[in-house]
């Protein structure tokens, strides 16, 4: 009876690991969209509102999710400090602490964080141009993770559901 009890617990937590795995993958893609659509608002808001990068940060971080919207404000608030740093280094400053425990991978949190340097280009149309450099990256990492997303989420089930069952035999 104990043994169908703990083959049963390790088939149940075997399969939702693979069932975690899976979630994170689509977390991952939210945050890629997550990021994009940052870049975009900023676009346009410079584009359109004629706005600074440090006020871009203040308005989409009132529209944003956590953990942006946090570091958003954040980077606001020391601008509005002049502390003597740059925007690009408040930037990864702060960013790099909310994008810590964000399940993508380093280069896509590079491309986000990279993006800064351009706040150092005056002309607001070549400035537009730089981010939407960096917009069109994330959008490729988007496209490409989800292209391999259905695979990679089923085989991710599959094997957690699998390994339990054979876990499950070999104890018994």
């Amino acid at each position: 009876m104990l043994r169908i009890i703990g083959a049963c617990c390790i088939v149940l937590g075997s399969t939702g690991i693979g069932f975690w795995y899976r979630r994170r993958l689509y977390e991952a893609i939210w945050h890629l969209r997550c990021m994009k659509q940052i870049l975009e608002f900023f676009m346009g808001e410079i584009r359109y509102g004629k706005a600074t990068l440090p006020e871009c940060c203040k308005k989409a971080g009132e529209r944003a999710e956590e953990p942006y919207r946090s570091a958003l404000l954040e980077i606001y608030q020391k601008t509005a400090a002049h502390d003597g740093s740059s925007f690009s280094e408040k930037w990864v400053t702060s960013m790099t602490a909310a994008l810590a425990e964000v399940p993508v991978t380093q280069k896509e949190k590079e491309i986000f964080l990279c993006f800064s340097a351009g706040s150092r280009i005056s002309d607001n149309h070549m400035q537009q141009q730089a981010i939407a450099g960096y917009r069109d990256m994330l959008a490729g990492s988007i496209q490409s993770r989800e292209e391999e997303l259905h695979r990679q989420g089923r085989m991710a089930a599959g094997l957690g559901v699998m390994g339990g069952l054979l876990l499950a035999v070999i104890l018994i």
